[in-house]
């Protein structure tokens, strides 16, 4: 459970993250 937990947090962060950047980017330009 802790495991599945973790992993997905691993996949969702960078996913996070670049959602914020492109958002962003956008916004900016």
């Amino acid at each position: 459970m802790l495991k599945a937990i973790l992993t997905d947090v691993q996949f969702w962060i960078p996913v996070g993250v670049l959602a914020i950047g492109v958002a962003l980017l956008a916004w900016l330009h």
